[in-house]
């Protein structure tokens, strides 16, 4: 078997979306949690969205223009969401184990793990990255 590897070197986009996916960032911690007392702490919080915990995640600051992140924010938003290249768990079952997921803009984040958007918190486990990227980059992944 003949191996061939795409040459994306002329394509830009291309190398932006797997600098996103590949390249190097910085570390952040998510939660630390088990199964157990993340379910004990969603229930201390008393909020009836559901929950997704993800591994191998990126909290997504999104670069775009002014006038865009000014609406985000009227709305109520942050600029901001989590791509996971692992769901371990969905509440909903949205999303089967293994596969990946792009969460909706965030509506609250405290640095403790536990990042909420209009509908789901994502928990994210373990260690992830930080990325600032443009919208059309991280929007443009589809499955």
């Amino acid at each position: 078997m003949k191996l061939e590897f795409l040459d994306i070197s002329g394509n830009q986009k291309a190398l932006e979306i797997a600098d996103f996916l590949y390249g190097k960032a910085p570390t952040i911690n998510g939660t630390d949690l088990s199964r157990d007392e993340i379910v004990h702490e969603l229930h201390r919080r008393n909020t009836k969205k559901q929950y997704c915990l993800v591994k191998n995640w990126t909290l997504v600051e999104l670069e775009m223009s002014d006038e865009a992140r000014q609406q985000i924010e009227a709305d109520g938003f942050v600029a901001r969401l989590i791509h996971a290249n692992e769901v371990v768990e969905d509440s909903a079952g949205r999303f089967p184990p293994g596969y990946w997921v792009r969460s909706s803009l965030q509506q609250k984040y405290d640095g403790d793990g536990f990042f909420e958007t209009r509908s789901t918190i994502y928990v994210l486990l373990g260690v992830g990255r930080h990325k600032k990227v443009r919208d059309d980059i991280v929007y443009s992944i589809r499955p």
